[in-house]
């Protein structure tokens, strides 16, 4: 999967979404709201063929029934899943038995925002990362912090900035991507 490929795609979809809100906040709000999820549905089509394979998000209510919500400690995490009888009631209990993508977005434009959902990235098991994050006039600045993080992740991670929902109709959009591999490598 080409992760940068499915970000830009998802980004031009949710831009090409109608704005909702009775105000600026809002509407950004909500843009960044339907970018996450338009990430977690093209994830979800990259899996589809894959039963045991979960796609977790706050706003996508498909799989409540076997993990009791809908968001699972990361904005978008991609599991792999296994089944057990429960003990009273002989209910089928989904558990999860690999993490494959653990996703985090924060559009604050300041590295401690940043910092502070990146560390939700360092703490988990999974195969890959991903911080989403807002392009920035300075973006080597802002990766600079990051790249501390990153340092403890064991693990396939990943940065990439995309325009601000704010600049969604004033601005191209692109994806800026980066891989860690002893320091930021740009893909």
């Amino acid at each position: 999967m080409n992760i940068k490929q499915t970000l830009l795609q998802s980004l031009t979809i949710a831009a090409g979404l109608p704005d909702s809100g009775e105000n600026p906040q809002f509407i950004h709000r909500n843009r960044s709201q339907n970018f996450v999820e338009t990430v977690a549905s093209q994830l979800r089509k990259e899996y589809q063929d894959q039963n045991n394979i979960f796609v977790l998000s706050k706003h996508y209510d498909k799989a409540r029934m076997e993990f009791g919500l809908n968001e699972l400690l990361y904005d978008i995490l991609v599991c792999e899943t296994g089944q057990v009888a429960s003990v009273l009631e002989k209910e089928t209990l989904t558990y999860v038995t690999k993490a494959i993508w653990e996703i985090e977005s924060e559009f604050a434009r300041n590295s401690r925002e940043a910092i502070y959902d990146f560390n939700k990235l360092v703490l988990g098991s999974s195969e890959n990362k991903l911080f989403i994050g807002p392009q920035v006039s300075d973006e080597a600045g802002f990766l600079n912090p990051l790249m501390e993080v990153a340092k403890h992740c064991k693990s396939n991670t990943f940065v990439a900035l995309v325009p601000h929902p704010s600049e969604w109709k004033s601005k191209s959009l692109d994806v800026h991507c980066w891989s860690f591999k002893n320091g930021w490598q740009n893909i």
